[in-house]
């Protein structure tokens, strides 16, 4: 089996949609695994230590998409690199009646949108995730890789606003039934569930299913909302928005294990 990677600079593509492509790279003849990552370094140490050939040696930035293939031969993966880009074209299009350049673009067609979704390099992601939250918007901010610092003013800015930003590093939310970023379809009911763990809220979300019950909302704060540094902003937040919610009557908080201080300001907020 050999590796076979190349670099697309300046290609920048969410985590959902590349490993969406990755699964259909794996299915052509002769590649036994695919993977597709923005060149961080992060990511680029992954699939290193994966055993991926070669691929610190390619100089990747966090703005360059990196395609690497474990194939049968070099001529079945050669096949599979010449053909890359009508893989990513047919995968990324979508029915649209019309194409937006910009936020403000985009407020103009939706006028009534009351949340956006950040999915950016995150060295753009603060920037963008201020400007929506500047527009009246909540944020659901997708990328990592935006400092404390960034995050820590973003949720205050929110807050003076009377809105929520979910993340940075959000992975999850469902909000009135609808998923967003790695989601599972589940049945709408009484529990409404604060996460400041993607994978967490995904499980308890299908047990929650899986048992009887429905999830009214699962909001998303991301997974450092909960340590000192933060302060729980986001989580005291939603606490405050499934109590006004009519449809949620128990609420259950997911998180990694939180600061001290930050425990304290949460069960001073819940007693």
């Amino acid at each position: 089996m050999i590796t076979e990677s190349t670099l697309l600079e300046n290609r920048y593509f969410d985590s959902v949609f590349l490993m969406r492509v990755s699964k259909r790279l794996s299915e052509q003849p002769g590649i036994n695994y695919a993977a597709l990552i923005m060149g961080t370094p992060k990511n680029i140490q992954i699939l290193a230590d994966a055993g991926y050939d070669g691929i610190d040696g390619l100089g990747a930035s966090s703005n360059d998409l990196v395609v690497s293939l474990k194939a049968d031969s070099s001529d079945e993966a050669r096949l599979v690199v010449d053909s890359l880009e009508q893989f990513l074209v047919r995968d990324s299009a979508r029915p649209t009646t019309q194409t937006v350049r910009s936020l403000e673009q985009a407020l103009t067609q939706q006028p009534d949108s009351n949340i956006a979704l950040v999915s950016v390099p995150g060295e753009f992601a603060a920037r963008e995730a201020r400007r929506a939250l500047q527009n009246g918007l909540n944020v659901f901010l997708f990328s990592d890789h935006v400092s404390v610092e960034d995050e820590l003013s973003l949720k205050r800015l929110a807050m003076e606003k009377g809105l929520l930003l979910m993340g940075p590093d959000c992975g999850t939310s469902i909000i009135g039934g609808v998923g967003l970023g790695f989601a599972n379809a589940v049945r709408r009911g009484p529990v409404g569930v604060i996460g400041a763990s993607g994978t967490g809220t995904q499980e308890v979300t299908s047990l929650i299913h899986r048992w009887g019950s429905g999830v009214s909302h699962a909001i998303g704060v991301g997974g450092r909302d909960l340590s000192d540094d933060i302060g729980a902003i986001s989580t005291r937040q939603a606490i405050n928005a499934l109590e006004r919610d009519s449809d949620t009557e128990v609420i259950l908080l997911v998180s990694k294990p939180p600061g001290a201080a930050t425990t304290a300001l949460v069960n001073e907020r819940i007693a």
